[in-house]
C-alpha cells in the first residue's frame, strides 16, 4: 500500500473529483433546466407569431372590405338628408300634395332621436319620425305615397291608417306615419346637440 501522504493525496483527489464530479452534474442540469424553460418560451413566441401572421394574411380582406364599407356609408350619406333637409321637408310634402292633389291636414314631427353608430364609428345617425294626415282618393293617396318613397333622399314609409267616408265621392283620411335619418358628427353632437 501507499504510504499516508499518498493515501491522503489520493483521498484528495477523489474528494476534489467527486466535488467536480456534482458541480458538472449540478451544472448540466441548471443547464437542461434552462434549456427546457427557454424551450418552452421558444413555443409560445411562435405560437404568438404563428397567430400574427395568419392576421396579416387576412390584412388585405379586411382592409378591401373596409373600402367596400366605407363606399357604402358614403352612398347612405349622399342619400340621407341633412338637418336642413329636414327641416325643410315641409315644402317638400306641400310640393307631393300638390302634385298629387291630396290636401294635408296637420304635419307634424313626431320625434328625432339619436342613434350611436357602431362601436368604434366616428358618425351617428338621428332618426326624425312625422305623422300626416291627409285627405284624397285612394290613387291620389298612392301617387303622394310613391313620391315619398322615390324622393331624392331615404325616406322610410313605416305605416298608414285609412278611414273611408261615409259615400263614394267623400274624399279618404289617411294617417301616415315616415321617417328620414341623417348623421351626425360625433363632434356635432358633443358641442351641443
Amino acid at each position: 500500500m501507499g504510504t499516508k501522504n499518498e493515501k491522503v493525496l489520493l483521498l484528495t483527489i477523489l474528494i476534489v473529483s467527486g466535488v467536480i464530479a456534482l458541480s458538472a452534474g449540478s451544472g448540466v442540469y441548471m443547464l437542461q433546466k434552462k434549456a427546457g424553460e427557454l424551450e418552452a418560451e421558444n413555443m409560445v413566441l411562435n405560437s404568438r407569431v404563428a397567430t400574427a401572421q395568419t392576421k396579416l394574411a387576412k390584412l388585405p380582406a379586411l382592409r378591401a372590405e373596409r373600402e367596400k364599407s366605407q363606399s357604402r356609408l358614403e352612398v347612405a350619406e349622399s342619400i340621407l338628408p341633412s338637418q336642413e333637409e329636414i327641416e325643410n321637408l315641409v315644402d317638400s310634402l306641400s310640393e307631393f300634395a300638390s302634385r298629387s292633389g291630396i290636401i294635408i291636414a296637420k304635419s307634424a314631427p313626431v320625434r328625432q332621436g339619436a342613434y350611436s353608430g357602431v362601436r368604434g364609428a366616428v358618425k351617428k345617425f338621428e332618426e326624425a319620425d312625422f305623422n300626416l294626415d291627409i285627405y284624397g282618393d285612394f290613387f291620389q293617396f298612392v301617387e303622394f305615397v310613391n313620391m315619398l318613397e322615390n324622393y331624392k333622399r331615404f325616406i322610410r314609409v313605416d305605416g298608414f291608417s285609412v278611414n273611408t267616408g261615409r259615400n263614394e265621392d267623400e274624399a279618404l283620411d289617411i294617417n301616415v306615419q315616415f321617417a328620414t335619418f341623417t348623421y351626425v358628427s360625433s363632434a356635432t353632437t358633443k358641442g351641443g346637440r
